[in-house]
């Protein structure tokens, strides 16, 4: 009985961290890769979190959009460090928005910039093969 109780508890442990892991991953087909915006507004919160940190963008035109940016061991890696952006920040962000536009999500960030003192995040963007050529 001891042997089999240990190669289930092995098997429930291996496979809750890869639910976990699972979880923290999603697919980016929801996304318009090929149409990239730039939405430009002031920060009203910013979640630094796994799996993404999240900007909540209040617009001019005063919707909120989710901004899913990269995770922190990502940005990490690049020198930006938790409170680099903070609420009442007036940034630009450019990135892929969600192919239904009613949902207000951006994510596959390629840029930030926050104009008042030239604050610059970016990373090279690319189309897919399968964008027209425009």
């Amino acid at each position: 009985m001891t042997r089999i109780g240990g190669w289930v508890g092995l098997a429930a442990i291996a496979v809750s961290s890869t639910v976990g892991n699972a979880y923290a991953h999603h697919s980016y087909a929801a996304f318009d890769r090929c149409k990239p915006v730039a939405l430009e507004g002031e920060i009203n919160r910013v979640e630094w979190a796994n799996p993404h940190i999240v900007i909540d963008l209040r617009t001019q035109d005063v919707n909120h959009y989710r901004i899913e940016w990269f995770a922190l061991g990502q940005l990490a890696a690049a020198d930006i460090a938790t409170g680099t952006l903070l609420a009442g920040d007036h940034v630009v962000i450019t990135g892929a928005p969600m192919r239904d536009p009613n949902l207000k999500v951006l994510s596959l960030l390629s840029e930030i910039r926050r104009p008042s003192d030239g604050w610059r995040w970016g990373r090279e963007r690319t189309l897919p093969q399968n964008c027209a050529a425009g």
